[in-house]
Formats: C-alpha cells, sequence, structure tokens
C-alpha cells in the first residue's frame, strides 16, 4: 500500500465546498455537477458528495507542507485573501509541529502543518 489517495465526504452544497478547496489550498476540479465534485491535488483525491448534513463533526483535514515558515507563510496568505483563521500558526521545535486551521464552508476543520524532525 502506497498511502491514502482518496477522501470523500458529504456536503449539502459540493459546488460551494469544492471552489473553497480551490480557491485556498489549489484543489484542481476533476469533475463536477449539482450531485457533487471530485477535486485533485498532488495526487490526492478530495470528493464531496450531496447530503442532508455535511460530514464534519470530529473530523480534520490537514494538509503537510516542508517547513515551519512554510505554516506562517500560509496563514499570512490565506488571511490576507479573507479566510478566517480558527486558529493562528503555533507550536515549535519543542512540542514537535507548528500549524494553524481555518473551516471550510461546511464548518470542517482545516489544519496546515509541519512536523519537526525528531
Amino acid at each position: 500500500m502506497r498511502g491514502v489517495g482518496q477522501l470523500a465526504l458529504r456536503t449539502t452544497d459540493p459546488n460551494r465546498v469544492a471552489e473553497f478547496y480551490q480557491s485556498a489550498f489549489g484543489f484542481r476540479l476533476l469533475a463536477g455537477d449539482p450531485d457533487g465534485a471530485d477535486l485533485e491535488l498532488g495526487g490526492f483525491e478530495l470528493s464531496f458528495r450531496r447530503g442532508e448534513t455535511p460530514t464534519r463533526d470530529g473530523m480534520q483535514i490537514g494538509f503537510k507542507v516542508d517547513t515551519a515558515s512554510e505554516v506562517d507563510a500560509w496563514a499570512q496568505e490565506l488571511g490576507r485573501r479573507g479566510f478566517a483563521l480558527v486558529a493562528p500558526p503555533s507550536g515549535d521545535r519543542w512540542e514537535g509541529s507548528r500549524s494553524f486551521r481555518i473551516a471550510d464552508p461546511d464548518g470542517r476543520q482545516v489544519a496546515v502543518f509541519f512536523d519537526y524532525p525528531r
């Protein structure tokens, strides 16, 4: 097994959520219609299917970056573009990671993080 290649979640508005991930993180739209949207980034597919309630309780999506300074740069750029941070960048080498969080339109927590080498 090479790793996780796809995650599918429910949403009440697939196109709105797809636009969020395209705009915030650069996902590419593979396919979309009123009932669903399939996105891709770096070989990972993120899919959203229409449902009565969104998949979100206890859910967090995390995007890993290569350096701690990238965490800060992403937070600054997303804030500049109008995305509200749920939690500002925090953590350091002693804690083992650095991250921040925003929420997508369905309220799912989305983290950008860096894990310091152990």
